[in-house]
């Protein structure tokens, strides 16, 4: 009888174990396949730089220029930004409030993507022989008269104090996110505008 009782045992031992292989093999097979595709990624280059934006920028500027005894009107349209890097802040957390500096602004000022954000309304050649015909406008001439409009554009935002008033903005802005991330009081020092730049 007890070799009956040990028969039996090891029969359902093996019959158990036969079903569990059964079950594992069955959901192998059975489970559904994936619709993804999974690779190695490749990165080429990583810029990492975080950045507060405080204001965006537009602008249709009217120009006046001469260039080569060539006087240009004409009208371009801007678009740009004033944003801080806080990606390497200079931090003080040693006391009980703590103290960030405001780094510099960087002024983004570009022509405009829309269509017409260059116009040129007239051109007219100021030089001694004005009754001849002279060529148009070179692409490079007008190159050079876009570059002199960028930087007294930049200038304008300084003079003007939209760049102070992006500084304020920072200012206020990157208190409440620290505070929130120190969980304590927190004092941006602004310096000031970037004299370089302007």
């Amino acid at each position: 009888m007890t070799k009956t009782i040990i028969k039996l045992s090891l029969t359902l031992i093996a019959v158990l174990a036969v079903a569990a292989g059964a079950i594992v093999l069955y959901s192998r097979f059975t489970s559904r396949k994936s619709n993804i595709e999974v690779e190695k990624v490749r990165v080429n280059e990583v810029t990492a730089m975080v950045q507060l934006c405080t204001m965006d920028i537009y602008n249709e500027v009217p120009v006046l220029d001469t260039i080569n005894s060539k006087v240009i009107f004409a009208v371009q349209k801007q678009r740009g930004s004033i944003s801080f890097d806080i990606e390497h802040l200079d931090i003080d957390a040693s006391g009980d409030t703590v103290r960030i500096v405001l780094p510099p602004e960087i002024v983004q000022l570009r022509e405009a993507t829309d269509d017409n954000s260059w116009q040129v309304i007239d051109t007219k050649y100021t030089g001694m022989l004005g009754h001849i015909r002279v060529p148009r406008i070179s692409v490079n001439e007008e190159n050079r008269v876009k570059a002199k409009l960028q930087r007294n554009s930049i200038r304008r935002l300084y003079a003007d104090g939209t760049v102070a008033h992006a500084r304020a903005e920072a200012v206020k802005n990157l208190e409440q996110m620290m505070e929130k991330l120190f969980r304590r009081p927190v004092q941006v020092v602004d310096p000031g505008p970037s004299a370089e730049t302007h």
